[in-house]
């Protein structure tokens, strides 16, 4: 955000906190959610190096429903990579989509909204 904008509302008399609810945040709004959302689309990304440095003790049992307790989706890729039955090969890879798909729908929903709350001067 230029200074000039905080500035601005400074000599046109608001206060410090009409400042920061009327400019700054509005102005800084784009900037936050998009860095939010490409942090956690990042921290997707980075489980894989994880899992292959500090998965090897972990051990949990495969969920055998839908609605059994399991851990995070990255976790159950790596635990269904290695299981050797031809059925877990189609969950793997199932798995992977999804997690792409995430990945796809998170940096387009940045791009959106940077889109909708920036400001062009």
């Amino acid at each position: 955000m230029p200074p000039s904008i905080r500035e601005a509302a400074l000599g046109m008399g608001a206060s410090r906190w009409q400042t920061v609810v009327h400019h700054v945040l509005p102005l800084a709004m784009p900037g936050v959610l998009t860095g939010a959302i490409i942090g956690m689309a990042r921290a997707l990304g980075e489980s894989a190096p994880l899992l292959m440095i500090g998965m090897v003790a972990f051990i949990v049992e495969v969920p055998s429903g839908a609605l059994d307790p399991a851990t995070v989706l990255p976790v159950q890729v790596f635990l269904w990579s290695d299981l050797p039955e031809r059925g877990f090969v189609e969950r793997t890879s199932g798995a992977i989509i999804v997690l792409l798909l995430f990945l796809i729908v998170m940096n387009a929903t940045a791009v959106v909204l940077r889109n909708k709350f920036e400001k062009r001067w």
